[in-house]
Order: structure tokens, then C-alpha cells, then sequence
């Protein structure tokens, strides 16, 4: 038997409630994964796109100056990890360079982004960081008029 690749797997004895996985390609062509289990906190973000102002015929009886055509909405995550060693957050920051990076759920796979200037790195001490940050899941679709 020839050993022509090493890798180094961490193993948490533990599994977290509800673990969310996203994969991501590294700045060497390949694909690294990691498993987060802190801080999912679900956000919902809307907007506003299009706007029209109505004719008012009578001022008097107008229930409105604005009316809205069209609203945006994102679905954001807030994902975070305790005690990472300094060599697992650089490989962790590669996610906020990646093109692409995909939430896995068991067979799917959605496209996701991380939203900027969401990463936040906390040193706790004895060379462990907690991190967090935000990912923005696919585009919600809203009805229009």
C-alpha cells in the first residue's frame, strides 16, 4: 500500500443539534467543508424595489401617497465555531475569497454567499478563536403587482 495523500480529520465527539455544513474551494483548486454548529440565528431581510406614486384626485379621500410594486427579500444565517486552533481559522477566512461556496444538506447543495464585512474573529486566549459570520441564502421570490 502506498500513501500518495494525508489529510487531517477533526472529530467532535459530539454532534451538534442541527449542524450546518458548507463547502467551499480553497485558493489551491480543491474543496474544503466544515461543519458549523454555533449560532444559527435565521434573519430575514426585505426590501423595497419598486415604488410608484398614484394620481390623488381628491387629497381628501387618498389612503395613500406611495404605493409599492415589488419587494426583495434574503434569508440570512448567522453561523459560528468555539475554540478553533489559529491553522483551522486560516483555513476557515478562505471562505470569505472562495467564488463559490455551497450549503450541503444531506443530497442538496444551495449556493450561498457571505455577506460582507459579517466575519468576526474573537481571541479567547491560549491560542483559540471564536468566530462568526453571516451567509445569504438564495433570493427569496416575493409577489408584485
Amino acid at each position: 500500500m502506498r500513501v500518495t495523500e494525508k489529510q487531517r480529520v477533526n472529530y467532535v465527539s459530539c454532534t451538534p443539534e442541527e449542524p450546518m455544513q458548507l463547502a467551499w474551494l480553497n485558493s489551491l483548486g480543491g474543496v474544503d467543508s466544515w461543519v458549523f454548529q454555533r449560532h444559527q440565528e435565521y434573519t430575514l431581510e426585505a426590501s423595497d424595489m419598486d415604488k410608484f406614486e398614484p394620481v390623488i384626485r381628491y387629497l381628501q379621500t387618498a389612503n395613500a401617497r406611495q404605493r409599492v410594486l415589488k419587494k426583495d427579500a434574503y434569508m440570512m444565517v448567522k453561523l459560528g465555531y468555539e475554540q478553533l486552533s489559529q491553522q483551522e481559522v486560516i483555513g476557515i477566512k478562505e471562505l470569505l475569497i472562495s467564488p463559490l461556496v455551497k450549503w450541503i444538506n444531506g443530497s442538496n447543495e444551495i449556493v450561498v454567499t457571505v455577506k460582507e464585512g459579517s466575519f468576526q474573529l474573537y481571541d479567547t486566549g491560549e491560542s483559540k478563536f471564536d468566530l462568526e459570520f453571516e451567509i445569504v441564502m438564495p433570493k427569496l421570490y416575493t409577489s408584485s403587482f
